[in-house]
């Protein structure tokens, strides 16, 4: 379906339809796309990337995570948890692009700067917020406000076509633990982390498990 959007858009330069533009219409899962124009980016790619690397990618960042940080026993429960959820399955054997903010703001943990692609879904966007204690995160910001730029006449249609829709920020609230499994290995860390909280919260974090 992504790609499907984006050679869409590559082809025609249609991001979002005449139906989503012209009123109000129920939203279609695997038809409907109200991805905002910069998403583009994460999409684009996948035509030419073989499509095993939509899914290795993200597993390779979350196993390098678990391997560098090392986290505690204390949170191996948490994390087994996370993994049985029923929507964690699901979100893996689609392909959903849940799968892509877990890479996002695993990266984030790590290095800060990559956690601004989370923002690419904005249901689960304040995720992006891992990164902001690094000044990394704030060129990367930057960066792509201005590679956005000539996407100006599609983040005009945006607003438009979620206002049309059906869909409500809540449907992605059931995928919360799953994105915040690599910030529980952040904070259950036994190692040296490659990126440090603010001097404050990293306080009370170690207060607090002691």
């Amino acid at each position: 379906y992504y790609v499907r959007v984006a050679q869409r858009w590559l082809d025609t330069g249609v991001w979002y339809t005449e139906r989503q533009l012209a009123g109000s219409y129920q939203t279609q899962t695997l038809v409907d796309n109200l991805y905002p124009p910069h998403a583009l980016y994460l999409f684009l790619p996948f035509i030419w990337i073989p499509y095993p690397a939509w899914w290795l990618i993200p597993f390779a960042l979350v196993g390098y995570a678990l391997w560098r940080l090392r986290p505690h026993a204390w949170s191996w429960p948490i994390l087994a948890l996370i993994v049985a959820l029923p929507k964690t399955p699901a979100a893996i054997l689609y392909g959903n692009s849940d799968l892509w903010m877990l890479a996002f703001t695993t990266a984030g943990v790590l290095w800060a700067w990559p956690a601004v692609f989370a923002t690419f879904k904005p249901s689960l966007g304040f995720f992006a917020l891992v990164g902001t204690h690094r000044r990394s995160w704030w060129l990367a910001g930057v960066l792509l406000a201005i590679a956005t730029l000539p996407q100006l006449p599609l983040w005009l249609q945006w607003p438009t076509v979620v206002a049309n829709s059906s869909a409500t920020l809540e449907y992605s609230i059931s995928m919360v633990p799953f994105v915040a499994f690599p910030i529980v290995v952040r904070l259950a860390a036994s190692t040296r982390p490659p990126v440090s909280f603010p001097p404050a919260l990293a306080a009370r974090v170690r207060f607090g498990f002691r």
